[in-house]
Formats: C-alpha cells, structure tokens, sequence
C-alpha cells in the first residue's frame, strides 16, 4: 500500500477525475434472510433459495452476501448488472472492488465472483475465486490466470481491486493493498454482469462491492505492476499435448481441474492431456529459482 499512497496527488486526483461509478452494493438496505431479489439481483440453475443469503458475518461489515450451501450441488448463479452499457464512451477500463470472505471452506466447494460479457455468449473478462481444496486464491479467464494469494486462510476477509482493461485485453489485481499482478486476456469483451457461483460446500461472502469505468489505470502507475515471465503454453485449446516454454528453468507442472483438485503433476514440459475431460483447466508451474506462475488452458 505505500507503494501507491507515495505517489504524487496529481496522479490520484487524475484517476478520480476520470473515474465513473456504475454500482455500489453493501447489502445494509436488505432484509436478512434469502438474498432473492433484493436490490436488482436475479437467481440462475435452481438450488436451494437459501443457499443465498443476507447475512452478518461480523460487526465490521454488518450485513453482507454469504453463501450457505453445507451440501453438494451442481452450481447456482445470483448476478448483478454493472451497468457497464452506462459508462462515458471513453471509459473502456472496468475496476471492481470488493471484500471477500473465505469462510469455513469445504472438499471441492466454491464461491467465485465471475465477470460475464452477456451479448458474447458469456465469455469472461476475469474470474476471481478460491482453490479451497489448494488453499490459493486466483484471477483467471478463460485462456490464462494468475495466482494471488498462495495460501489464504479460512473465515477471512481479503480486500481485492481488479481491473480489465477493454481495449488491450489486460488483467490486473491486487489483494489488501499489495503488489499487483498482470497478464493479458481477451480484448474487446464488455464487463456487463456480476455473477457469484457456488459450487459445492461453501460459506464464503461478499461486500462493498464497486464497479466502475475509467481511461487509466486504476492502479496509478505500470512500475508498480509484478509482470509475469515470458512463458508459453501451448496449443490452447489442446486436444492431446499441453507443452511450456519458458525463459526459466521449470521445476515442476501441476495441473488443476476446475473444482481445483490437481489431476496430474510432472517435471515434464510436454504434457499428455488426451484423456482429460473436456472444460478448463490452471496449469500451475514451479521454477527453480521458487518463483511461481499460472495460466488457464482449455481441453477440447
């Protein structure tokens, strides 16, 4: 956080003059209980309707968006407009800002904030979720991703600023305040809807949630963005073989599925993947020098 807090008050007021807001959310209007449509929010694929809930989690936040699933379930969306369509024409960075909460976590559980393009068949911007069953926590779309926190703990709230910038396709985030992590995903898709999945066993929650459009970066300056290294991985989508190419001596490759089990784990840099099942998977990879990087792949 000084990092940025060092930089002059003229990049601070630019930013600010720039910024627009679209949505806010601190759910302190809402009724406890079944979070339904409360406040413009809208429920997809069934479930349980209290699985969404209204709920304080702790004094400091009061009321806030907490998942109660305690059993396993096939995935249910509750989504919100960012009313992206509203932004100024010159606007074309989306941030979000949210706190969010881990929860007690559970085998295979979720709760990911996701990021839809509507009109595009819902493709994603970005992702931001926890691996519970790996203890990380993530920002990935639907070709690559990143790693922010390697091991978060449980009943834990983390502050988390993200950032998609429509124009060049690029990602960043930054979690309470610390270094920030970049990469480039997919141009030219528009951030319309907010979504939470739950999948699985989840008590993870949401709060103070703010969306906003801007034609600078949200985070003041590219010097203080952690770059990741020149890596390949490649075909993507593949079919039989995942290869790395890296500047980097490779350690070791581990790869998750989507509920974020690791189904294989090698020191090799060609990978056989033919019998996969089709979907999305992180391909995380470890150097020799410690450092780590991942990257999202798609099985087709």
């Amino acid at each position: 956080m000084k990092r940025i807090l060092s930089f002059s008050l003229t990049a601070v007021m630019a930013f600010t003059a720039y910024s627009q807001n679209l949505w806010t959310d601190n759910f302190e209007s809402y009724n406890i209980g079944n979070l339904a449509t409360q406040g413009g929010w809208a429920r997809d694929s069934g479930g349980n309707a209290n699985w969404t809930q209204v709920a304080n989690i702790d004094a400091a936040h009061g009321k806030s968006f907490k998942l109660a699933s305690i059993a396993a379930n096939e995935g249910v969306w509750h989504f919100h407009s960012t009313n992206w369509e509203g932004r100024s024409s010159a606007n074309n960075i989306f941030v979000l800002e949210f706190d969010y909460y881990t929860g007690t976590g559970g085998a295979g559980g979720a709760g990911v904030v996701q990021i839809y393009d509507v009109d595009a068949g819902f493709e994603q911007p970005f992702e931001i979720g926890w691996s519970q069953d790996d203890g990380y926590l993530y920002i990935a779309d639907q070709l690559d991703g990143e790693i922010l926190v390697d091991q978060v703990t449980t009943n834990t709230w983390y502050h988390i600023k993200a950032a998609y910038d429509k124009t060049t396709g690029e990602v960043s985030a930054q979690v309470n305040g610390g270094d920030v992590i970049s990469y480039f995903g997919t141009p030219d898709l528009n951030p319309q809807e907010f979504d939470v999945l739950l999948s699985g066993i989840s008590t993870s929650g949401f709060d103070n949630i703010v969306a906003s459009a801007t034609n600078t970066s949200p985070f003041l300056a590219v010097s203080d963005v952690t770059k990741k290294s020149s890596v390949s991985v490649y075909p993507n989508p593949a079919t039989d073989v995942v290869n790395i190419k890296s500047d980097k001596k490779v350690e070791s490759v581990s790869i998750y599925d989507a509920a974020g089990k690791i189904v294989k784990t090698t020191a090799e840099t060609s990978i056989n993947v033919e019998n996969f099942a089709k979907g999305s998977y992180i391909v995380s990879i470890k150097y020799a020098d410690g450092s780590k990087e991942s990257t999202k792949v798609i099985k087709k």
